[in-house]
């Protein structure tokens, strides 16, 4: 993940405030993660922050759309439909053991459902 966001831009560490645990400064071409992440946590956000960086989103949070589209984007590059469908089916639908399955945050497995109920084509049949 790490190699995907080089590719944009500059990826560095800091302790973050404000509840913050990632952002993409785009006049710095930088992407800011809180050093105090877990590596779960860093690589959901760094996922998301990407997002941002591949549309050189402006502001934090300033749009719900953008945001959205950056869940949907991070959850696209964190789960591969395959395992979805497998944790899914396992976990009953259960939101923390299929996050735990995937190693994602709850976040991401709600995005993935969202994108799934927009586009159902994207289920594996």
């Amino acid at each position: 993940m790490i190699t995907e966001a080089e590719k944009l831009c500059r990826v560095d560490e800091a302790r973050l405030h404000d509840g913050k645990q990632g952002v993409y400064i785009r006049a710095k071409n930088l992407i800011l993660l809180d050093s105090r992440l877990c590596g779960v946590q860093r690589r959901c956000v760094l996922a998301h922050e990407i997002s941002h960086a591949r549309h050189m989103d402006t502001g934090c949070r300033v749009d719900k759309w953008v945001e959205r589209r950056a869940d949907h984007e991070a959850a696209a590059m964190l789960i591969d439909p395959l395992e979805y469908a497998y944790a899914e089916a396992v976990y009953d639908g259960n939101v923390m053991g299929m996050a735990r399955e995937l190693n994602v945050l709850p976040w991401v497995i709600a995005a993935y459902r969202e994108r799934l109920h927009d586009n159902p084509y994207l289920a594996v049949q």
